[in-house]
């Protein structure tokens, strides 16, 4: 995962080093911080790709006159670096796609962004100019935090590294508050607390002397319309994901997939097991109440691509005692109920592999939730007199509530509510 932190401004290498240590689970493998005239930079990593101590963060360039702290995986660092090589300009004393960034900046500056292919937040240090370059991937996936306090930049990769600074004051910001009470998150660009931002995906920042010159968006989504048929769709959306899939299995330490049993994971383990030359690793939870656990759907899907499948069936107490724990891991009020699944999938995962791909968010594209099926109701609802649509909206009322997942009685609520 790593994370990174740092500042411009007022500060010290102990600072640094304690912010970096706020978030050293992130990095278990290495936390690290140096100073670079008045910025103060840290990182904490969890090795995935060239695991040599050459690759260690913060990371300078053959001159000294780059620093870089990045978290995150470019997945075409090797064409890039090849590119870089044709130049005759540079020598790599790593095989890792850290090395690549500092190189590519010397020789791109800011024009880099478009470059790169994957998940990341970086922040680069110029001693030639003095300033700060930091920027975010396209979709935002990997997380970013900053705050202007008192002529003091400070950022990272967690709200709690940024509050470990002393110029960065722990106030709830009530606008902020107002939007999880909405949307049950915070969401970007604001935090829950004031004077802290994040930074929103695909964008990029300047600073000097420890203020921000420049807050830019380098790339925004494509929504231009395209007529093709459904076939040629279905065939570019095919060789799409299976392109995606095969760029995120570059590792140098053991990997799996988060299998569910729904669509967008089936899809995601399918094309990673299309992918790859042995069986691949696919980890699954289920629980003890039938009606929340997916594991039997999840066999099947592993059983029809012929994965290497792991299951845990875990209990009501299992959940409970992990709360606090996820709690202290939480920055912000969060109200997804997912991410207590998600965190005992990943501690079950870590047990045999360092890094898992997931479908997260694709359910939304691939049309996995429940939604989507309601909509062949809606038009036949719509033919309904408004008379029996409220009479039906009274006895669902009625109903006496399940604590079953996704119940008869919830449904029901939910469709006509919407409706």
């Amino acid at each position: 995962m790593c994370g990174i932190a740092g500042f411009q401004g007022k500060g010290t290498l102990d600072d640094a080093r304690r912010m970096i240590g706020r978030i050293a689970y992130r990095g278990p493998d290495l936390q690290d911080a140096v100073m670079v005239d008045d910025t103060g930079l840290a990182h904490a990593r969890l090795s995935i790709i060239d695991l040599s101590h050459g690759a260690d963060q913060p990371m300078k360039d053959a001159s000294g006159e780059l620093t870089i702290v990045f978290n995150g995986e470019i997945y075409n660092y090797k064409a890039l670096r090849e590119g870089l090589l044709r130049t005759g300009r540079y020598t790599f004393r790593t095989d890792g796609d850290t090395e690549v960034l500092l190189y590519l900046f010397r020789e791109q500056g800011e024009r880099m962004l478009p470059m790169l292919n994957g998940m990341f937040v970086f922040a680069l240090h110029d001693a030639r100019n003095g300033e700060l370059f930091l920027a975010r991937d396209r979709m935002g996936k990997k997380p970013f935090h900053y705050s202007e306090a008192n002529g003091t930049f400070v950022f990272g990769s967690e709200l709690k590294a940024v509050l470990a600074h002393p110029e960065v004051k722990n106030e709830i910001d009530l606008t902020s508050f107002n939007q999880y009470l909405t949307f049950e998150y915070v969401p970007t660009p604001r935090s829950i607390v004031q004077g802290v931002r994040k930074l929103e995906p695909g964008h990029c920042l300047v600073v000097k002397n420890g203020r921000i010159l420049s807050d830019r968006a380098y790339w925004t989504i494509d929504l231009t319309k395209r007529s093709i048929s459904e076939s040629e769709a279905t065939a570019q959306l095919d060789d799409a994901l299976l392109k995606a899939t095969e760029r995120r299995l570059m590792s140098d330490v053991p990997l799996g997939v988060f299998l569910s049993g729904g669509i967008d994971s089936s899809a995601i383990a399918y094309y990673a097991q299309k992918s790859s030359s042995t069986r691949i690793n696919t980890f699954s939870i289920g629980f003890d109440e039938a009606s929340y656990d997916e594991s039997d759907h999840a066999r099947l899907v592993a059983e029809r691509i012929g994965s290497d499948h792991h299951v845990e069936i875990l209990k009501q107490r299992d959940s409970l005692d992990l709360i606090p724990d996820l709690y202290a891991k939480l920055d912000e009020p969060f109200a997804d109920a997912s991410l207590i699944p998600t965190h005992l999938l990943s501690r079950f995962a870590r047990k045999h592999v360092t890094v898992c791909l997931g479908g997260d968010g694709s359910d939304e594209l691939l049309a996995g939730y429940p939604t989507f099926g309601a909509d062949r109701f809606r038009k036949l609802f719509s033919t309904m007199p408004h008379a029996v649509i409220n009479a039906m909206k009274g006895m669902a009322n009625m109903l006496p509530a399940s604590d079953k997942n996704i119940s008869f009685d919830f449904k029901l609520k939910q469709f006509l509510r919407g409706f």
